[in-house]
């Protein structure tokens, strides 16, 4: 009879309902969670099985035809914090899930005890390591920095900038490197240069300027001999050259600008000192100002440790070190999927691959379709709050309604038992 029918119409509508309404409820509950997606429950009808007439086209209902996780944009707010990571576009950070991985649009990691960086509930988070020119070191694996830092590297190269007096002194005799008193009674100018050992130790060069004629001048070199497991405080002469300038101050030629020592337990090094470029001011000058130095610089360094991290916008995860280097040291694997709206909900913001997803293409971010990465910040909940309120509003009406229906056919029937009396 259609009356008992319509008894199990109203209750699909009852069931499927109460279904929606806890989707909006979880919807409502999340709208503060990071990186969530909404979802909507999207019904389907359902049709008499008899065949044939009219009675074939009567409906018996509703049911869940699916629940639709809904993939759009979240907003990004920035936090400050350089591990919060949100991707801006398509695209999913990869999380390793004991042998397997998993996908989250939620980017708060965090570095753990371990080196490891993880997400909240201790996923490794994965990506390539580089080494320190950019160039690929490897396969897709756990980002982990425990124990990274930046070796040390010997000084081959030192800059200096400034000017010779023009009309300073030829001085008599020549330069003197008996000792470090002699030295510097017998230069017209000197400097000293902070180099580095392949050790990563600092030392002091020692550069002496001597004129030696009209624009013609002679450069020596020289450390402290206790550098060297000398005597301490004696003056070592490590190299010598000389330099000379055109009349309108710039350089004319440079010859033997370099310095070869090895210092106590560290390997021999041979360091270049640039002193300027024929016919150009970008080194030492001679016009008739006092002696100085405004530029120094040179390419070594000691070691340092790990300070800080950063990620930029293509997910290379960079490392500061506090001797002043700066080096990549990963690039975040971020995964597509043909069909996202397939991936199964695994609680905790992470999908994993399902058939009808198909399954992971890991690339990197900017690249395949993949979104960039916007790093200090978070993508925040797509969930609408006042779509959801009406949305709660709609299917509290709907539930109402498939309940008067029962209640219709609950009278229905209780005339047609009373027609007997």
């Amino acid at each position: 009879m259609a009356i008992f029918g319509a008894l199990s119409t109203g209750r699909s509508g009852l069931i499927n309902n109460g279904a929606a309404l806890s989707v909006i409820g979880n919807n409502i509950a999340n709208v503060g969670t990071t990186g969530f997606k909404g979802a909507r429950v999207e019904f389907a009808d359902l049709i008499s099985a008899e065949a044939g007439g009219e009675v074939g086209k009567i409906g018996l209902g509703s049911r869940v035809g699916s629940v639709r996780t809904l993939f759009t944009q979240g907003s990004i707010e920035n936090t400050g914090r350089s591990l919060d990571l949100s991707i801006e576009g398509q695209g999913f950070f990869v999380l390793r899930e004991g042998q397997g991985h998993v996908y989250t649009r939620a980017g708060n990691f965090s570095l753990q005890p371990d080196g490891a960086v993880t997400n909240l509930i201790g996923n490794p988070l994965q990506g390539t390591a580089l080494n320190a020119d950019g160039t690929t070191a490897g396969g897709v694996q756990d980002i982990s920095v425990a124990g990274l830092s930046a070796q040390a590297k010997a000084t081959s190269a030192a800059t200096l900038k400034g000017n010779l007096q023009s009309d300073a002194a030829v001085i008599a005799g020549g330069f003197d490197p008996t000792s470090f008193q002699t030295a510097f009674a017998s230069s017209n100018f000197s400097t000293s240069v902070r180099v580095f050992d392949s050790l990563g130790k600092s030392h002091d060069v020692s550069v002496f300027f001597t004129k030696t004629g009209d624009n013609a001048w002679d450069v020596h070199y020289g450390v402290d001999a206790g550098d060297t497991g000398g005597t301490a405080g004696a003056l070592q002469s490590v190299g010598n050259g000389t330099i000379s300038f055109n009349n309108d101050g710039t350089v004319a030629s440079s010859t033997g600008a370099s310095a070869s020592v090895t210092f106590s337990g560290a390997a021999a090094q041979t360091i270049a000192f640039n002193l300027g470029t024929a016919g150009q001011l970008d080194g030492m000058g001679q016009f008739a100002s006092p002696s100085g130095l405004n530029f120094v610089s040179q390419d070594g360094f000691g070691a340092g440790g790990l300070v800080s991290l950063n990620v930029d916008a293509r997910g290379i995860l960079s490392g500061t070190f506090d001797n002043g280097q700066t080096r990549p040291l990963f690039q975040l694997a971020i995964a597509h999927f043909a069909a996202p709206e397939g991936l199964l909900p695994g609680g905790n913001q992470l999908y994993r691959a399902s058939i009808d997803s198909g399954p992971e293409a890991i690339a990197t971010a900017g690249s395949q379709g993949n979104g960039t990465i916007v790093s200090s910040a978070l993508e925040q909940s797509n969930v609408q709050i006042a779509q959801e309120f009406i949305d709660l509003i709609s299917t509290q009406r709907s539930f109402q309604a498939n309940a008067r229906v029962i209640t219709a056919s609950d009278q229905l029937l209780g005339d047609l038992i009373n027609i007997i009396r």
